[in-house]
């Protein structure tokens, strides 16, 4: 069974991408990764290559997070998620269906993973339910309460979690999520954002690799 640790490392990762890739910028956040170094704080075992790379990057932007810097990534974020101007769109139905519409079937698939997992269905900034950010606090949650479950010596439970999420992942952001961020470190002006798009790519490509090796522990 996977460690507790290595639980709560990839959902940490997760959770605190989902606190970026969303519109507005959270100041105090960006002030807490400047003066604890996020990529020294980074947690240990879920970056590779890319994410070492986009961790580089946010540490270059942030290291010294002045008033224009700050406006710049507020401005970088609106740009990206907001518009006036083509936004990125980040929801899973407008990258897996052909008419690119929300509102599809997977966005009704993501709300119902959450009630079955005993979660709200998101509701929060008026989003559909399969906004990556969404996607991506589902993960975190999962392996979070299956990390807690491992240090709590309930195995059963922390693999039901884990099984969850590996289906819910093969299912939803597997299939859509490299391709929007691949656009926002396209479209971005900031560091900051190359940066973010970069270890998002990577912390799926790690969180894939530890469920499936968690799903072969199974077998």
């Amino acid at each position: 069974m996977t460690d507790a640790n290595t639980l709560f490392a990839h959902g940490a990762a997760c959770g605190f991408l989902a606190r970026l890739l969303r519109p507005g910028c959270d100041r105090a956040l960006l002030h807490r990764c400047a003066q604890d170094h996020i990529a020294e704080t980074w947690p240990p075992g879920t970056t590779g290559e890319a994410g070492r790379t986009g961790l580089a990057l946010l540490g270059q932007a942030l290291a010294s997070l002045d008033t224009i810097t700050l406006e710049a990534i507020e401005h970088d974020n609106t740009r990206l998620f907001l518009g006036p101007e083509a936004p990125v769109p980040m929801w899973e139905s407008v990258w897996t269906t052909e008419e690119r519409l929300l509102f599809a079937d997977c966005t009704h698939a993501v709300a119902a993973a959450f009630t079955a997992a005993g979660l709200a269905p998101p509701g929060a900034w008026r989003e559909p339910a399969d906004h990556l950010a969404f996607e991506l606090a589902f993960l975190a949650t999962l392996l979070t309460r299956a990390g807690q479950a491992t240090a709590e010596g309930e195995p059963e439970r922390a693999r039901h979690d884990v099984a969850t999420a590996a289906a819910f992942f093969a299912q939803h952001p597997d299939r859509w999520a490299r391709s929007c961020l691949h656009e926002i470190n396209k479209r971005a002006d900031t560091d900051f954002y190359r940066g973010v798009a970069l270890l998002g790519i990577d912390t799926l490509d790690a969180l894939q690799a530890l469920l499936a090796c968690a799903q072969d522990e199974k077998k």
